[in-house]
């Protein structure tokens, strides 16, 4: 019995699907049935761009598009036997979407050429290269093309860049805007007039649409011209001929391609019918029109000096304009050299003389034109760092700059020298000045010491030369003779003077007048002493401008005789003051220094080794006493025998009890004090010994029934052990 044939269980009853790129070429698909006794095998519907042959294999004959076709199919495959049975099955098959199709990018770039703008459109899939014309100097960001580009696969966001990368235009990355991103500058150095780059879109999978773009980079007129010289200055002798050139101008442009330069008269004696005209054919060429004679009224009139103004300009705007003065002189020839008035001047300042004194005038002569046209400076003689003379350039007044001193220099010898107005070949003369300082009286005198401190005692006789003091004086333009002494303040009760009070340098201070502190008349005793030191002692004439000096001495008198003190109150005692008077020689390199500071080293290292020793014993008569009160603090029993020695060493059994109190042993140290005076009570009328040191008093004879008293400290005494009970304790150290 025959049987149809069987297809497989999987494609009857699960419809199996197979997925077929599109647009791929005929091929074989696995899609193979084993059936050994199949003899034909159809597919349905016929035309659908699949085969099938006899063995099951099923393949694409044409190519599939995705996007412009149907994506899936619906397929029955029927298989018959050579005995005519038959078996069907459904097969399903999806096209799936691949990136296989490049991004399509259109783009609209601008033209801005001289300001104007003009758009033109391309399109990658007819043209992949453009040219384009730009200006120089457009603004950075100016937006110079937009772009679009579409994907038939649609598979993700399309991208924008530019490569080449290029340093002078950027590409917005999502909108494809394209911008300048430099300055476009044709005139800088190493710029290329022709910029390159290509504007890319490229989806996910770098599959690029690419347009190539070539801006040439247009000059325009950004620079203003620039000239070589924006002065010039023209000088003739006496005569300038006709159809002299007298300036040339040299511009330039910076623009590329140059710009054409234009020159114009915009003031002054050029042009038709005046002084000066420019060539024809090159008009930055200015020459004379007529003559020009130093000698005709005309000239001297115009003062010998005209001047004009050209305008360099490239365009219209005034941006664009620069200005060259051109200034003609006629001078005359510099036949003659300045001649000074005198061949030697003297002049005479005094020494008080400030700045701007003026000292003298010296005056030079010349005959060329304009006469007397003279220069004046000082060449020489001005020796000090300071410089103390100025020559007024056009007059030749001599001036002070500084006061001068008559001590450091006492005259100067100045070298003036006369430059006449000729600036190219200028002639000269010179003159010697004689300058001599006169001495006045601008020094006060000064004295050493300038500050003094002694100490004194009060019983000095009068006449006497305090510590051998005096002064040392000195004046830079006075004699040592002519200066006197004076006492303008703290001399109180006239006690101090000088000797001699004039008429020397060197005065010694002396007491005047004794102290008297014992009739309570004076009570000072510290005296400020300003002295004056007057250069106006002179013998024969007075002086009209004294200076002055001035010093300072400080004086403390001391009491001999101290009374004794007071017995009312123990505290408005005053101690005796010993008042030491020294002076500073500390010298680092003397012998005692080092030697002070080895001592100083010794005595430390001593007191750190004392501090050491004195804590090692405390620590260990810490440890003893802590023993010690750690064994009488332990309970003993009532009725214990003690064994202690009495103050005969004799041994006695004693019956102690731990409740009786202990003794307390008392100690008394007596000072013997001297007394050196003797004073009366002004109460009482008894005499009375006091110590002049301490202050400590004792009466000489004490009242009846008194025991005599002594300074002594004392301490008071605790509660006493009974006598009957001592108790000696042995303390081990």
């Amino acid at each position: 019995m025959s049987r149809p044939p069987s297809v497989d269980p999987l494609l009857r009853q699960t419809k199996l699907l197979r997925f077929i790129s599109q647009k791929t070429l005929p091929r074989a698909q696995s899609f193979t049935e084993q059936q050994p006794r199949i003899q034909k095998c159809f597919l349905f519907p016929e035309g659908s761009g699949f085969t099938i042959d006899s063995l099951g294999t099923i393949s694409t004959a044409a190519v599939f598009d995705f996007e412009s076709e149907t994506r899936s199919f619906s397929l029955v495959i029927k298989v018959v036997d050579p005995g005519g049975l038959f078996t069907a099955g459904n097969l399903k098959i999806f096209l799936i979407n691949v990136n296989n199709k490049d991004p399509v990018l259109t783009c609209s770039l601008f033209n801005i050429e001289n300001a104007i703008l003009s758009v033109t459109s391309i399109n990658s899939t007819l043209h992949n290269k453009i040219n384009i014309i730009l200006d120089e100097e457009i603004p950075i960001g100016k937006t110079v093309g937009v772009c679009q580009a579409t994907d038939e696969d649609n598979l993700g966001d399309l991208t924008f860049e530019l490569d080449p990368w290029n340093i002078y235009f950027a590409v917005d990355k999502g909108h494809g805007t394209v911008v300048t991103a430099a300055r476009l500058d044709v005139e800088r150095a190493g710029f290329a007039r022709v910029q390159s780059f290509s504007i890319k879109a490229c989806d996910s999978d770098q599959r690029c649409a690419t347009i190539a773009v070539i801006a040439d980079i247009h000059g325009i007129n950004d620079n203003s011209p620039f000239c070589d010289r924006y002065l010039i200055r023209y000088t003739g002798k006496e005569v300038i001929a006709n159809d002299t050139v007298v300036a040339k101008l040299l511009c330039h442009d910076l623009d590329d391609p140059p710009d054409t330069i234009h020159y114009a008269p915009s003031s002054g004696p050029v042009g038709s019918g005046q002084l000066f005209k420019q060539v024809p054919n090159a008009e930055n060429f200015i020459q004379v029109a007529k003559e020009l004679d130093y000698e005709n009224p005309e000239m001297i009139a115009a003062g010998h000096v005209f001047e004009m103004m050209i305008s360099v300009f490239d365009d219209l705007y005034l941006s664009h304009t620069v200005t060259v003065t051109i200034i003609v002189e006629i001078a005359p020839a510099n036949d003659f050299s300045p001649v000074f008035k005198a061949a030697h001047y003297s002049f005479s300042v005094p020494e008080t003389s400030g700045a701007f004194y003026k000292v003298g005038k010296v005056t030079a002569i010349d005959e060329d034109h304009p006469p007397n046209c003279v220069m004046y400076k000082i060449t020489s003689g001005d020796i000090q760092v300071i410089q103390r003379f100025w020559i007024h350039p056009l007059s030749g007044m001599i001036e002070l700059t500084t006061q001068p001193d008559y001590e450091t220099v006492k005259q100067y010898n100045l070298t003036v020298e006369g430059v006449d107005c000729d600036r190219f070949h200028p002639r000269t003369a010179m003159t010697m000045v004689t300058v001599d300082v006169e001495d006045e009286n601008d020094e006060a005198p000064v004295c050493t010491p300038s500050f003094y401190k002694a100490v004194i005692f009060d019983n000095v006789v009068a006449g006497t030369n305090i510590n051998g003091f005096e002064l040392n004086c000195h004046d830079r333009d006075s004699q040592d003779f002519e200066m006197r002494f004076e006492m303008v303040s703290g001399n109180e009760n006239h006690h101090f003077g000088f000797d001699p009070t004039r008429g020397s340098n060197t005065p010694q201070l002396i007491v005047k007048n004794p102290f008297n502190f014992e009739s309570g008349a004076e009570l000072q005793q510290w005296y400020h002493l300003v002295v004056h030191i007057i250069d106006d002692n002179l013998k024969h004439s007075r002086a009209t401008n004294p200076r002055t000096g001035t010093a300072i001495i400080d004086i403390y008198v001391t009491r001999v005789n101290t009374s004794p003190p007071p017995t009312t109150s123990s505290e408005q005692r005053k101690g005796l003051t010993i008042v030491y008077t020294a002076i500073n020689t500390y010298t680092s390199s003397d012998w005692y220094i080092p030697f002070i500071f080895t001592l100083m080293a010794v005595f430390f290292a001593g007191l750190v080794s004392w501090v050491c020793f004195l804590l090692w014993r405390y620590g260990n008569m810490m440890g003893c006493c802590q023993k010690v009160a750690k064994e009488f603090s332990k309970p003993k029993p009532t009725g214990m025998k003690y064994i202690a020695g009495d103050r005969n060493q004799k041994e006695k059994i004693v019956i102690g009890n731990r409740n009786k109190k202990q003794g307390v042993l008392t100690e008394t140290t007596v000072y013997e004090t001297i007394f050196d005076g003797e004073a009366v009570d002004p109460v009482s009328g008894n005499v009375y010994e006091y110590n002049s040191r301490t202050g400590a008093r004792k009466w000489k004879k004490k009242p009846p029934g008194h025991q005599k008293e002594s300074l002594v400290n004392m301490y008071s005494p605790a509660e006493a052990h009974p006598p009957e009970e001592p108790i000696s304790l042995k303390i081990p150290m």
